[in-house]
């Protein structure tokens, strides 16, 4: 397996570092990225777990079982899932540091047992990111997460991918395998985590049913190839759009039409929006850009996995370090429904 750097990895802000500015303190416990003191980091922010969590109680839990035995019966592997997004993934702040780094767990150590379950199945021949090995669920580069990418990307065969304007970073991928395809063949994920949207809103690409179009087809999908689907809804967005609409007016619209389709087709739920939404977090848990998610420490300490690492409640007013925290979560729900 040949790995190339990415060339579009910054793509998809350029036009945004332009308009709103990029950088930030390296210490952003005294200073946020737009320069306003952050709320008292003394208790948690305020969306209740239940309001983002999964619901998997009753009929839920027992649908939930059934694609568990599905995805059995297709050989996915119960300590594995795989990652489907763009920059919000791929980007080192995001889930790595958990399983390459020493994790700060605070008053989280009953997530100590979800890690170690995700990080014993390897993956020495994929990619990873510089710096943190071994490959495991939560140290593996997705195929299926790369920056600048919008949802009819992660379903389009990788021959066709570089007249798109963002090729694969890596050539893991058979030409007529689609990006998702490719990455659930790989790894064989009994979870399919999918966060994709934010450069649908991002760009100005059609939302509406063009949008709904394409996450049923991805659920669909998941569902045909054998793991269960797990649904997201996007970060908040502080940048306009590239058509002119404010870019949380995009958001929410997005963030509706995720919400409806995990409803019609029994998708789990995580709505990471309103945990970051919630009084609090940091900026709305947005990084100085107003679009990637801010992490603890900051985006231009020397560790950024590490710093992402941290589960600690100082911490977890950081939006990659919440995020880290809720998926941590979610996968513990799950498989305790899964039973």
């Amino acid at each position: 397996m040949t790995f190339r750097p990415a060339a579009h990895f910054l793509a998809a802000i350029l036009v945004v570092a332009l308009l709103a500015g990029c950088g930030s303190g390296s210490d952003q416990s005294t200073e946020t990225g737009s320069g306003q003191s952050p709320a008292p980091l003394a208790d948690l922010p305020s969306a209740s777990e239940g309001r983002v969590l999964p619901d998997l109680s009753a009929a839920a839990g027992q649908r939930l079982r059934r694609e568990v035995a599905r995805a059995d019966r297709e050989k996915m592997n119960p300590d594995v899932f795989a990652k489907v997004g763009d920059s919000n993934t791929e980007w080192p702040q995001n889930l790595y540091g958990l399983g390459c780094r020493e994790v700060g767990y605070g008053s989280n150590g009953d997530l100590e047992s979800v890690v170690a379950r995700y990080s014993k199945v390897k993956f020495p021949e994929l990619a990873g990111l510089s710096g943190c090995s071994p490959i495991n669920s939560l140290t593996r580069r997705s195929a299926a997460a790369v920056s600048g990418v919008w949802t009819e990307w992660l379903m389009t065969p990788t021959e066709d991918l570089p007249a798109t304007g963002i090729a694969p970073p890596t050539d893991e991928c058979e030409p007529e395998q689609t990006p998702l395809d490719c990455e659930i063949g790989l790894i064989s994920p009994r979870w399919v985590l999918i966060m994709s949207g934010t450069n649908d809103a991002l760009l100005g690409r059609p939302l509406g049913n063009t949008y709904r179009d394409e996450l049923v087809r991805m659920v669909d999908r998941v569902r045909e190839l054998g793991p269960v689907p797990v649904l997201s809804t996007l970060p908040p967005m502080a940048v306009q759009a590239h058509n002119g609409q404010p870019g949380e007016e995009r958001i929410g619209e997005a963030n509706r039409i995720i919400r409806e389709v995990a409803e019609e087709k029994e998708v789990p739920l995580i709505d990471l929006h309103s945990a970051l939404a919630a009084a609090g977090m940091v900026d709305h848990g947005l990084a100085a850009d107003g679009l990637h998610l801010g992490v603890y420490g900051g985006e231009e300490q020397p560790d950024v996995m590490r710093g992402s690492a941290m589960l600690t409640i100082p911490a977890l007013h950081y939006g990659a370090n919440r995020r880290n925290l809720i998926w941590l979560q979610t996968l513990e729900r799950l498989d305790r429904a899964a039973g």
